[in-house]
């Protein structure tokens, strides 16, 4: 039988996200030249902990290898065509589509993993070019692959980045946190949760949600005490678009600081001089982007078990995913935000 210090220093549990990914970046051989574009991260360190759900359009329709495709805009809509055939896949590759997407709604998706720069699966800055055949740079439309725009419409509130994008620590950080969440949530949401299951799942979020965004976090507050037993299906309905909006938002180091700065508030009467100085230094080491996030877990963490601070103890935001993935060990994890562009999922 294991002790009260064993299990509280048990791993804690983790549902596997379900996620839709361009089936190249696990290393199949289905590009246009019959070749991949395997992204290390999610072959060999992502796939141990998430449910990969495949998707390949341009190789279940096209086939492999295959002549190269590219958005053209004809007569006010966007098409796919093969410059060298000349050849419209449009409807093939919107059947496919339309296919994947019913399948993926079946699925309950978390998240999704697409191959950048593709004229179906891109997420971003997709080359839209005139009839011609020409594209003459910043004066020419841009958009997303057709799949993905699908996607983005079918799924508004999933994480979906492209791999290119998650070489950035801070994007893939915030990825993370987000298909980590996202899982928890359908977990809890398909266990037909009771009441006191929903104020301790809110509970146990408090600071994950405070990180991402304090103004969504008060909003699902009021939903939570005001639900009781015959209205347990609405508020969940509810509280659940809050929370999935929420965790869609970025965390930047000024809100995790913030969200930090409330935690450490349990133990300040507590904890001697040098260790409130010592607080502060790697508080404003992280700050400037010298030492980690995982430093200040590791802090309060400690902190955590000395006092017994059960409370702090079940919060999510101390471990919200796997710690093998590692994330949280380097200093580019967190930023302001000013350099992100927004995507435009509409």
């Amino acid at each position: 039988m294991q002790t009260q210090d064993q299990q509280s220093l048990a791993k804690p549990h983790f549902p596997k996200p379900r996620i839709a990914i361009s089936d190249c970046l696990l290393g199949t051989e289905c590009r246009y030249n019959g070749g991949h574009a395997q992204y290390d991260f999610v072959r060999y360190k992502l796939a141990d902990y998430v449910e990969f759900k495949r998707f390949c359009p341009e190789a279940a329709v096209i086939g492999t290898p295959r002549e190269t495709v590219r958005l053209v805009a004809v007569e006010g809509q966007v098409r796919v065509i093969g410059p060298k055939s000349g050849q419209d896949y449009t409807d093939g590759l919107q059947d496919y589509t339309d296919k994947k997407m019913h399948f993926f709604h079946k699925q309950n998706l978390d998240g999704a993993v697409v191959k950048s720069r593709s004229p179906s699966c891109g997420l971003e800055r997709i080359k839209v070019y005139r009839p011609s055949g020409e594209w003459f740079g910043s004066k020419d439309p841009v958009d997303m692959g057709l799949f993905t725009r699908n996607l983005c419409e079918n799924f508004p509130h999933i994480a979906i980045e492209e791999e290119g994008r998650l070489q950035d620590a801070w994007l893939r950080e915030n990825f993370m946190l987000h298909i980590f969440s996202a899982a928890r949530w359908r977990e809890f949401f398909e266990s037909k949760p009771t009441v006191a299951a929903f104020q301790a799942f809110h509970r146990d979020h408090k600071y994950l949600l405070l990180s991402k965004s304090e103004a969504l976090y008060r909003k699902m507050g009021p939903i939570v005490a005001a639900c009781t037993k015959e209205n347990l299906a609405e508020n969940l309905q509810a509280y659940g678009a809050l929370f999935l909006a929420a965790i869609g938002t970025k965390t930047t180091r000024g809100k995790m600081i913030n969200t930090i700065e409330h935690m450490y508030a349990y133990f300040k009467e507590d904890l001697s001089a040098p260790e409130k100085a010592f607080y502060q230094q790697t508080l404003s080491e992280f700050q400037q982007g010298i030492v980690p996030l995982v430093s200040l877990m590791k802090l309060l963490e400690g902190w955590i078990h000395r006092y017994g601070c059960e409370y702090l103890a079940t919060q999510k935001i101390i471990h919200p995913y796997p710690a093998e993935l590692a994330l949280r060990s380097t200093v580019n994890a967190f930023r302001e935000g000013k350099r992100e562009q927004k995507i435009d999922k509409s």
